[in-house]
């Protein structure tokens, strides 16, 4: 990547380009204080540098214009959901090898006969033992320099792409962890190291050393492809958005893949934030649907708490990130009737190739289909009219499953529409109520190419009180990786109480990781400090800022999130110090257009009937009531019939018309 003084130059000169990749569509946004400029285009799954290079050269005013580009990438959640990692070495205490795969006693399903065990990348042969030993209270079996060479020479013999290294009570003290990897850095200078204390410094070796595992075995991966984007970006730089926001130092990426690895929804809900800044909301529900996949977080005062408990696959990935969570709902995910007659709809999609149905390269029924045969999309909507569809292929589709099933066509689209909007309301749930929200008193922030499609069904099922739909809201995760400001996090694992003498030290400790994470910064910067809290035995712990009353937030926050306080010992177990740069401004809305009211239209449904259509401007809609769709370039907004939508200053809001009615009366 580049380096120092370039990318001082960079920084000067270089246009922001924020560029999310999904598993559909590649988005492209072009920030700059005047406003935006946006571009989507269709993925490439087989190489998706080549989507990327295209939607880069498609905003640039010239071939050789420096760019400073902010990527959001699922190629290292890609690589560890469908198994193609590299091939690591995973070097630890030696009679501990099993550890990783012994993991806890949790059971995600109770009531399984044969409950499924994820496996962790890293087979038996491919663990290594050391002669060495530490716990609670300091060394029990030295690493000598022996014991250092047998384990380079046994890691060689096994020909690693990648090594990870794990030790127990490394956060305390990790200097075995550190001779280790020097020795094989240097047998080995092509491979890279993970070291888990310094990627998590945490308590839970299990978790450590999963964590270390799945970073090191996506640096292979992630490493090949942001080196080939680099090397094709000419002028610029390429950065990407680590999970729990900001952009992450070119270092630090390299080094620390994982942290990055939820860098895509992470745009989204940088984005959001900024949205809600300018609107004065305190919270929001951020619904991100594209075409693979739904990505839900609750944004706001209720998100401050991060217990830290991710994970991916099956395996524990307790790094810093925003608390999305997932569900395989999106507009390419495939209907179909199971083995007793019933109507389902995915995880499995038709992603970007072959796509929907009406793509023309598939034959499987899709939500992106069902909505054809609605009428809510056309042949001409996507992309403007950009990425013409065949509406024909998407009704034989439908009518395949409908006979399938016994229904009607126009039952089955709307039966497909309406248990996507059942999937992912169960997903807002898990952010909302599980966390002892109402939503009825949380808005919804409805973007991606398909969240406007269901913002309505999912306001209605669930009491919401509003969706507002933001600008170019197809793109607005890229739009959010365009914003995001400059960011370094620092931690430390403890063990403290969170009393008097307690308190102090974390204070000290934390004033000293702030200075440390902000003098990493080049620019004024904004810093905190959060601790991860718990009662003494816990196994879970709350991320919540350091603070006098620590005591009282933890209990305040431990009986909304589960009901109850204990009479126990509260302990700190990790200090985090985090110093970033404002992000930029999210983008004025446009100048009104005078007298333009938007292009109305009528669109053939076929089923039978018609769809008001509007085209428009962002700012151009006076309140209507539904059936209608409203379309723009990146996103369609679907308002059935008992909904209004209306222009408001940034976006459109959607409601229940007895809602308009009655904040109007009164």
């Amino acid at each position: 990547m580049a380096s120092t003084g370039a990318a001082a130059n960079v920084r000067a000169v270089a246009a922001r380009i924020g560029i999310d990749t999904g598993g559909t569509f590649t988005d492209v946004v072009r920030w700059s204080p005047r406003g935006v400029r946006v571009h989507k285009l269709p993925s490439t799954p087989d190489d998706p540098a080549r989507a990327v290079l295209a939607g880069l050269a498609a905003v640039r005013t010239r071939a050789d214009e420096p760019v400073d580009l902010v990527h959001g990438t699922t190629v290292g959640l890609n690589a560890v959901l469908t198994g193609a990692l590299a091939r690591t070495v995973f070097v630890t205490n030696r009679g501990f090898e099993d550890l990783i795969e012994i993991g806890r006693q949790d059971r995600d399903d109770l009531y399984a006969f044969a409950p499924h065990r994820s496996v962790p990348p890293v087979p038996r042969r491919l663990r290594v033992g050391v002669d060495c030993r530490r716990d609670a209270t300091g060394v029990v079996t030295p690493l000598t320099a022996a014991a250092v060479q047998r384990t380079v020479a046994a890691v060689r013999r096994l020909r690693p792409a990648a090594i990870a290294i794990g030790l127990l009570h490394a956060p305390a003290d990790p200097r075995d962890e550190r001779r280790l990897a020097r020795a094989l850095a240097a047998a080995l200078p092509d491979v890279p190291i993970t070291c888990s204390a310094e990627l998590l410094p945490s308590f839970g070796e299990y978790e450590r050393f999963s964590a270390a595992i799945l970073n090191a075995a996506i640096a292979p991966v992630v490493g090949r492809y942001t080196q080939r984007l680099q090397q094709d970006l000419g002028p610029g730089r390429l950065r990407l958005l680590r999970s729990s926001l900001g952009v992450l130092p070119a270092a630090e990426a390299a080094q620390f893949p994982a942290r990055a690895m939820f860098s895509g929804p992470a745009g989204g809900v940088l984005a959001t934030t900024q949205l809600l800044r300018r609107l004065g909301a305190r919270h929001a529900a951020a619904f991100d649907m594209g075409g693979t996949s739904a990505d839900v977080c609750l944004c706001g005062d209720e998100a401050s708490a991060d217990t830290g408990d991710g994970a991916i696959a099956g395996l524990p990935l307790p790094l810093p990130s925003v608390p999305v969570h997932t569900v395989g709902c999106g507009g390419g995910s495939i209907a179909y009737a199971d083995a007793g007659g019933a109507l389902r709809i995915g995880p499995h999609s038709a992603g970007a190739d072959p796509g929907p149905a009406c793509y023309g390269k598939g034959d499987e029924p899709t939500v992106t289909d069902a909505h054809l045969v609605l009428g809510h999309l056309g042949a001409d909507t996507l992309l403007g009219g950009a990425f013409p569809v065949d509406v024909d292929a998407a009704v034989r589709a439908v009518e395949r499953l409908a006979r399938r099933l016994g229904m009607s066509l126009a039952a089955t689209a709307r039966g497909i529409v309406e248990i996507a909007d059942a999937t992912m309301a169960r997903a807002i749930l898990v952010i909302t109520a599980e966390r002892a929200v109402d939503p009825a008193a949380v808005p919804l922030v409805a973007y991606g190419g398909a969240g406007g499609l269901h913002a309505a069904g999912l306001i209605e099922r669930l009491g919401m009180p509003r969706a507002v739909l933001p600008p170019h809201a197809g793109a607005f995760s890229a739009l959010g990786l365009a914003l995001a400001g400059e960011s370094v996090e620092l931690g430390e694992a403890v063990r403290l109480r969170a009393d008097g003498a307690g308190l102090h030290r974390l204070t000290a400790l934390g004033r000293e990781l702030q200075r440390r994470a902000a003098a990493a910064l080049e620019v004024p910067t904004r810093s905190r400090v959060e601790v991860l809290v718990r009662y003494a035995g816990q196994g879970a712990a709350l991320r919540l800022p350091l603070a006098p009353d620590l005591p009282r937030r933890f209990a305040r926050e431990h009986q909304r999130r589960y009901g109850f306080v204990a009479d126990a010992p509260i302990e700190v177990v990790r200090v985090v110090a985090r110093a970033e740069t404002q992000p930029r401004p999210f983008p004025l809305p446009p100048a009104p257009s005078r007298g333009n009211q938007g292009h109305a239209a009528v669109r053939r449904r076929p089923i039978g009937g018609s769809v008001r259509v509007l085209r428009r401007d962002l700012d151009t809609i006076a309140t209507c009531d539904g059936p209608l769709a409203v379309e723009e370039t990146t996103a369609t907004t679907w308002v059935p019939a008992g909904f209004a939508v209306r222009t408001s200053p940034y976006g459109l809001e959607l409601c229940p018309k007895r809602q308009r009615r009655r904040r109007t009366s009164s």
